[in-house]
């Protein structure tokens, strides 16, 4: 059985963001595309551009 703690540490946290409403239009449009919620879509984003960054700061071999 999970503890209460553990159960709770797996939840997402929940982050208010204001966005510009042409920029939350396009998103949203773009999650629908994609089939994807609006909140999954800027996580899939982010991940996206984290990932990017964090290989762009890797040595080159």
């Amino acid at each position: 059985m999970t503890s209460p703690m553990k159960a709770q540490s797996q939840l997402p946290s929940v982050t208010p963001i204001r966005l510009p409403t042409e920029l939350r239009d396009w998103l949203k449009h773009q999650a629908i595309d994609n089939r994807r919620t609006l909140g999954n879509e800027i996580v899939f984003r982010l991940e996206e551009s984290r990932e990017r960054q964090l290989a762009a700061q890797q040595p080159s071999k």
